[in-house]
């Protein structure tokens, strides 16, 4: 047991050199939420500059989430078809910073319009090159490295909103945008040249599909039943997320009477937990099976939630609230880890694709859902809808089976 826990606190702690790789697409993948969290706290003062009523900023990012929706499929089978992983993340990273800064210097509704499409594209077409690349690259530890892109996403949405905030007091919001793309291009361009070092040195064992095959292997891959019990799980866990990121600082300030500063301790208290879980359940996944971790993440969170939904627990909320955010995160490695194990490697990009698809659907859904029962019964009955949605995916986790054994490691890949 000692021994377990020495390696466990050596992988999750202490860097390889040879995962160098893993870590830089995860630096990436910070990036990507970088732009779009610090958009979310941009838009209230570029409404008002712009004159900007509710519908419209609604529309706006409307627009973002469907082509994101859109674009998830798609991407996974030109990734497959293709290859060409780098350019992909590089037309992603390249694809965030121009809209960007075009927001920066447009008064138009119509090209805020048209920008915001562009970055729903460019976000979601880094996901099926980045993770399909640490799996390529690091067989053996794709549970690890699928952590460390999600921690990599976590750190992006926790620091740039503070970043952010720091430099709206000196700077306009179009001048933080145009600081935020230079920060941005810099640190996209290390990392790109670091997992293009990393590639050439562990290789590629993964062969490109011939197009001519690709649509019969692609009806196979929709017929597996495990992928798309995985697909919706996946899909619920995003419910979940988008759900408490939703309606969570809403019920705090209108239901709990909680000051704005304390709301958002509580939120951070959320990511941070969840920056925590995310290695830990990387390496589970890869030591224990992602069946495992995926279970105990959802039947935790459902019971959390329930409990601060159902009971008055005080000091002990911000206890409830971080069980939440450590077990909502680790769910998403594993079911990743799990996913990718179920199909053949060169299915992998559209295998990412499809549970990023449902993930935005359900994403899209949540709102909806939450404000009309948040309107008719009441802020609290949102929450009880996300435990129930919970334990509804961990009864069809049970009909998948574990991945029986991790894949041989080659020596660049071990953590």
């Amino acid at each position: 047991m000692k021994a377990n826990f020495f390696l466990l606190r050596q992988r999750v702690l202490r860097a390889d050199p040879a995962n160098a790789g893993m870590w830089a697409i995860g630096a990436g993948h910070a990036m990507t939420h970088a732009y779009t969290a610090a958009l979310y706290l941009l838009l209230p003062f570029m409404a008002k500059d712009l004159g900007l009523t509710y519908s419209q900023i609604g529309f706006l990012l409307a627009v973002r989430q469907f082509m994101s929706t859109v674009v998830n499929l798609p991407a996974g089978i030109i990734v497959d078809t293709l290859g060409r992983r780098n350019m992909f993340m590089a037309v992603s990273l390249l694809g965030m910073a121009m809209p960007y800064l075009a927001i920066s210097a447009t008064s138009s509704f119509w090209t805020l319009a048209v920008c915001m499409a562009l970055l729903g594209v460019a976000s979601f077409l880094w996901h099926p090159a980045a993770i399909t690349s640490i799996s390529e690259m690091y067989p053996a530890s794709r549970g690890y490295g699928l952590a460390i892109h999600e921690l990599g996403a976590n750190l992006g949405d926790t620091l740039t909103p503070l970043l952010t905030g720091v430099l709206l007091g000196y700077l306009t919001w179009r001048q933080v945008m145009s600081a935020t793309v230079a920060i941005g291009v810099v640190l996209g361009v290390i990392a790109l040249q670091t997992i293009i070092r990393m590639r050439r040195r562990v290789g590629s064992t993964v062969k490109t599909p011939p197009p001519a095959g690709y649509l019969a292997g692609l009806r196979t891959l929709l017929r597996n039943t495990n992928l798309m019990i995985l697909a919706l799980v996946s899909g619920i866990r995003s419910f979940t997320q988008q759900g408490l990121q939703s309606f969570l600082p809403l019920y705090l300030v209108n239901d709990l009477k909680i000051s704005a500063a304390l709301v958002g301790f509580y939120v951070a208290v959320v990511q941070v937990s969840g920056m925590v879980a995310t290695p830990i359940a990387g390496t589970l996944s890869d030591r224990i099976g992602p069946k495992r971790v995926a279970t105990a993440g959802m039947l935790t969170t459902s019971l959390a939630v329930a409990a601060f939904a159902a009971l008055d627990l005080g000091p002990a909320f911000v206890g409830a609230l971080a069980l939440v955010g450590f077990f909502i995160y680790s769910m998403r490695p594993a079911i990743f880890r799990w996913a990718i194990g179920v199909v053949p490697r060169q299915y992998e990009g559209t295998t990412v694709g499809t549970l990023f698809t449902t993930q935005a659907l359900f994403s899209t859904l949540m709102p909806l859902i939450g404000g009309v029962i948040a309107d008719r019964v009441g802020l609290i009955a949102v929450f009880y809808l996300i435990a129930a949605s919970l334990v509804v995916g961990n009864l069809a986790m049970l009909a998948v089976p574990d991945l029986r054994r991790p894949v041989a490691a080659p020596e660049a890949g071990k953590g």
